[in-house]
């Protein structure tokens, strides 16, 4: 039987929990404020696409604890993307582990694979908007979810192929979309084009997408020319997907929504939490600086991300520790 840990229980983890085990995966999580619920009661998801499901995984405090179950095929880093995370999974880590990154960001790789360089590495871009509404309990509100997948680096080897084609067979088993590209680099900064731009902006301004876009006349072009400067850094890098028709089909979902939602980065700055201000922000302006791409919007977004980011950590209501869900 196929073997996945869970690294980071929030709510992209627990649903890429419950589609594993639905394609006959034996998952195990490692938990961290929703351990007790889970170990008792499992994961609650409530889903616009599969209904109020219920799923089971091995509930474990930590990868060392998780090892247990193990060996892994697979481990799924869904946890926020902040740098020395790789580290943290080590306890669970075998010679046969394909590692995948379920994670926002660009670059985010390389930290993994100088880790475990015998490892295949699998990155991953996650379009799943749901959220954890208390421990244990998932809210999925719309049908959508896909998960694009691909070997880091790009063609790999027949290893890493064989890897990546499984888990998205085991998805679809699963009833969940999971796509295999032989570069998801360019998936990678499609996605990135749309966090470097809505998350940053609602959690300066404190406002949904919806209700940003509606405050003032120039909110959506302000919007799209961040979207333009990730394109110019992706072109510069051999990735030209990140086009006038890409950035408006992206916003054209924004614009459409009478009731806001709150990007990820929205809400960790409500509840005074550190964001992932470098995998999004800070990897983009340094890559557009080896190419000279001129990025003022970019640059401007991650100085002020960074200082309310460092306002978040000095904060004596923070206190410091390693976030896994």
């Amino acid at each position: 039987m196929t073997r996945a840990l869970i690294f980071g229980l929030g709510g992209v983890g627990c649903i890429y929990g419950y589609i594993l085990q639905q394609g006959g995966v034996e998952v195990t999580a490692v938990c961290r404020s929703n351990y007790e619920q889970v170990k008792a009661n499992g994961v609650t998801i409530r889903s616009a696409k599969w209904g109020t499901v219920t799923a089971r995984p091995h509930a474990a405090r930590s990868p060392k604890e998780a090892a247990q179950y193990g060996p892994f095929d697979y481990i799924l880093v869904c946890s926020k993307a902040f740098p020395g995370t790789s580290e943290l999974i080590r306890d669970a880590v075998t010679g046969g582990t394909a590692v995948v990154l379920a994670q926002n960001g660009i670059g985010i790789e390389a930290e993994y694979a100088a880790a475990y360089p015998s490892n295949t590495m699998i990155s991953g871009v996650v379009y799943l908007p749901t959220t954890q509404v208390e421990p244990g309990v998932v809210e999925h509100g719309t049908p959508l979810e896909r998960f694009e997948i691909g070997s880091y680096p790009s063609l790999a080897g027949s290893a890493a192929e064989d890897a990546v084609t499984k888990l998205a067979e085991l998805f679809a088993k699963g009833g969940g979309t999971c796509i295999a590209y032989d570069d998801v680099q360019a998936q990678r900064w499609e996605k990135l084009s749309v966090n470097a731009s809505l998350n940053p902006i609602t959690a300066l301004s404190l406002c949904d997408d919806a209700n940003f876009l509606r405050s003032s006349p120039g909110a959506l072009e302000v919007a799209k020319d961040v979207m333009r400067e990730v394109g110019a850094v992706a072109a510069a890098y051999g990735y030209h997907g990140v086009d006038k028709a890409t950035i408006d089909r992206h916003m054209l979902r924004h614009e459409q929504r009478v009731n806001g939602k709150e990007p990820s980065m929205l809400v960790d700055v409500r509840q005074n939490r550190p964001v992932e201000v470098e995998a999004i922000l800070g990897y983009t302006v340094r890559l557009a600086e080896k190419q000279n791409v001129a990025v003022p919007y970019l640059r401007m977004l991650y100085t002020l991300t960074k200082a309310r980011n460092f306002a978040i950590v000095q904060s004596d209501e923070w206190k410091p520790i390693a976030r896994v869900s």
